[in-house]
C-alpha cells in the first residue's frame, strides 16, 4: 500500500495540494505548461470529474491520426499497456478495450468500453467513451476491471496549424485504492495524457501549448 500510494502521488509535476469544490462549478486546480486542470464534484459519485485545456500547435488532423491510432496509444497514454479494437465501427461506434500496468502489489486494471466519434461540425471533432458491458473481452482474474464513466475529448481547429484541445476524465478503479487517493490520480492522468500527446506532435523538447489556451477553449 505505502509504495503504491508514494508511486501515485509522485506520477505527476503539480502540487497535490487540497482542494475544495462546489459540486456543479469545475474549479481550476492547476496550470502547468500552459495546460490548465479542473475538477469538478459529481452527485453521483465520491470520485472527482477531471477535465484539461490546451491549445497544440498542429491541425486538428493530425491529432486524430496520433488518437485513432489504437496499437500506438500506449506510447503517449501514462502506464497503457495495450489498447485494441474488439468490434468494427457501425454508426461511428464501436467497442474497445484497454489494459493499464499498475505497479506491485497492486493488480493491472482493464476497461472494456464504446468510443464514439462525433463530427459536429467541420472544424469540431469530439471522441466519447465509456464502459460497457461485452461479450467480448471475459473478465480476467488476475486484473481489475475498473468502469470508465466518461472519457471525452473534443478537438476544436483554430486555424490550419493550431487546434484546441480539452479532455474530459471521470473513472473509478475499482480495487482497494481509497478515493482521496483516486481523486489525486483523476486530476493528473488527463494532464498526463494532454502533455504527452502534444510531445508527440511537437517533440518533447517543444512546449507547444499555447499560453493563451485558457481564453481559447472558454
Amino acid at each position: 500500500m505505502k509504495n503504491y500510494l508514494i508511486w501515485f502521488l509522485m506520477a505527476s509535476p503539480f502540487s497535490t495540494q487540497a482542494f475544495s469544490a462546489d459540486k456543479h462549478n469545475w474549479q481550476l486546480v492547476a496550470d502547468e505548461n500552459n495546460i490548465q486542470v479542473y475538477v469538478l464534484n459529481t452527485d453521483h459519485s465520491d470520485i472527482v470529474k477531471a477535465k484539461v485545456k490546451g491549445r497544440i500547435n498542429a491541425p486538428l488532423h493530425k491529432i486524430k491520426s496520433i488518437i485513432d491510432d489504437i496499437d500506438h496509444r500506449h506510447e503517449w497514454i501514462p502506464y497503457l499497456k495495450i489498447s485494441k479494437a474488439l468490434s468494427e465501427y457501425q454508426y461511428n461506434k464501436r467497442i474497445e478495450y484497454s489494459h493499464f500496468k499498475t505497479p506491485w502489489p497492486a493488480s493491472d486494471r482493464d476497461f472494456v468500453y464504446e468510443i464514439e466519434l462525433v463530427l459536429e461540425t467541420e472544424n469540431k471533432l469530439i471522441y466519447k467513451m465509456a464502459s460497457v458491458e461485452s461479450t467480448l473481452m471475459p473478465i480476467d482474474e488476475d486484473k481489475i476491471r475498473a468502469d470508465l464513466f466518461e472519457t471525452v475529448y473534443t478537438l476544436t481547429a483554430l486555424d490550419k496549424e493550431n487546434t484546441a484541445v480539452m479532455l474530459t476524465f471521470h473513472a473509478d478503479p475499482k480495487g482497494w485504492v481509497p478515493n482521496w487517493i483516486v481523486n489525486i490520480i483523476q486530476r493528473k492522468f488527463p494532464y498526463r495524457i494532454l502533455k504527452n500527446l502534444n510531445a508527440r506532435l511537437n517533440g518533447a523538447d517543444r512546449e507547444g501549448v499555447s499560453a493563451n489556451a485558457h481564453n481559447d477553449l472558454e
